[in-house]
């Protein structure tokens, strides 16, 4: 009976030890493959090109296989249409966790409380921003409050075919050229490069009066917002004129050139030689430009205003921010923190949005850039040299300013239908009466 008992309970034992054994087994299996973890369902938004589409998709597959209990679902479209997704999304208290922001929309969506202050990710150190110098973060800070992470920084640029140039025998830009050099430059190339073929795609926008205001010491609006930062409408009368000037000569090409492919890079004339040069453009976009017309492309600075100062600034090309509607901040932190610190990610990504603010990953890239990634790094070190300070974000009612200067200034220009001192003196009025709503 002892005997037997005792074999009883050695067997009753090697049992327990088993089952506890497949018990732990199945909970470090569990653990590891993420089964512990609670299940977390994230929604991304951008904006951008087919190229920027598909890396960053690529991006959420390598954080989705390194995170099996995240699920990220992602949204994307191009620039038009993007900013009233977000207005329709916002209004039905729907904004995706994670969403892609720009530094002119920081502050009024800052201001209508919809983005989620990360600091307190930054201090739990979910959000890992220690290889990250102060300059690449303040853009993102309002009220000492962290809103938006920079993913890449960039600067305002244009975008030029120097084998284009070459066929025609005229001399390449240099940096510190003049607007009279450039009107001077683009009717050369008009004329030499055969019928159908302009110098510029012209561009009487809003980002390059602003870098024009700046040149004469001048911003868009006011310290508080609440008016226009300038007084005499002439500032704007001239910049319109040099667009005025190259399509009267045909040193730009006319619109119905240029205008059907709106944002969109991949059907810009100079994709398909139909210009030499592009303008207001930003550096982060030569990689999607270039790999759309399949040949070398150039980035070149703005022209100089003789005797005014420096106009370029070093900007946040896109920050990524979180919804203060998301049920899962730090989730989405830790997703930020992967796109920021992550090599394997940013080897993907491949400096598309603009020059990474990880250190590390900054240096990785440079080191291992495509043509096109090492001209963006040397572009943006080029531009540091010709930069000052960047102004404040753009206030609340920036975007309508924005809407307004394209519909009833940069188009009608652009078409011949009123004149630089029409188009200023009506953009000062209706931008008055929009600014003064924050008063």
């Amino acid at each position: 009976m002892i005997k037997k008992s005792y074999f009883l309970f050695l067997a009753l034992a090697f049992i327990s030890l088993l089952v506890a054994c497949s018990n732990d087994e199945a909970s470090n299996d569990s653990e590891e493959a993420g089964g512990d973890s609670e299940k977390v369902e994230l929604r991304m938004l951008w904006w951008g090109s087919q190229d920027r589409h598909d890396r960053t998709l690529e991006v959420i597959d390598l954080y989705m296989k390194e995170n099996p209990n995240v699920t990220i679902s992602a949204e994307f479209t191009g620039w038009d249409g993007y900013w009233e997704k977000m207005a329709t999304q916002a209004a039905g208290g729907n904004l995706p966790d994670i969403v892609q922001m720009d530094y002119k929309y920081l502050a009024e969506y800052v201001a209508k409380d919809l983005l989620a202050d990360l600091n307190p990710f930054v201090d739990s150190n979910a959000l890992d921003l220690s290889d990250v110098e102060d300059t690449y973060i303040d853009g993102g800070i309002i009220d000492d409050k962290l809103y938006a992470v920079n993913i890449g920084a960039n600067a305002h640029a244009i975008v030029v075919d120097n084998a284009m140039f070459e066929k025609a025998g005229v001399a390449p830009l240099e940096p510190g050229y003049t607007w009279e050099e450039l009107k001077e430059k683009a009717k050369q190339l008009s004329d030499k490069l055969g019928d159908g073929v302009y110098g510029v795609h012209p561009n009487a926008g809003v980002m390059g009066f602003k870098h024009y205001l700046r040149q004469h010491g001048k911003w868009l609006y006011s310290e508080d917002g609440t008016e226009l930062g300038y007084e005499d409408d002439q500032l704007l009368v001239d910049y319109l004129q040099i667009t005025v000037d190259m399509l009267e000569s045909g040193g730009a090409a006319p619109p119905d050139v240029f205008e059907t492919a709106g944002t969109n890079v991949e059907q810009f004339p100079i994709v398909n030689e139909e210009t030499a040069i592009v303008m207001d453009m930003h550096s982060n976009q030569i990689i999607a430009i270039e790999s759309a017309a399949g040949r070398p492309l150039d980035l070149m600075l703005q022209p100089t205003l003789e005797g005014g100062e420096l106009g370029h600034y070093i900007k946040p090309g896109q920050f990524l921010s979180v919804s203060e509607s998301s049920e899962h901040k730090e989730e989405a932190a830790k997703f930020i923190s992967f796109f920021t610190n992550s090599i394997e990610a940013n080897e993907i990504l491949n400096a598309e949005r603009g020059v990474p603010i990880a250190g590390e990953v900054r240096k990785h890239l440079k080191e291992n850039a495509t043509d096109a990634g090492r001209k963006m790094f040397e572009y943006v070190e080029l531009a540091q040299e010709y930069s000052r300070e960047i102004d404040p974000p753009d206030p609340q009612g920036s975007t309508e300013i924005e809407s307004l200067f394209e519909n009833e200034v940069q188009d009608p220009i652009h078409y011949g239908e009123i004149t630089p001192e029409e188009a200023a003196e009506n953009f000062r009025t209706k931008a008055s009466e929009i600014l003064a709503k924050n008063k």
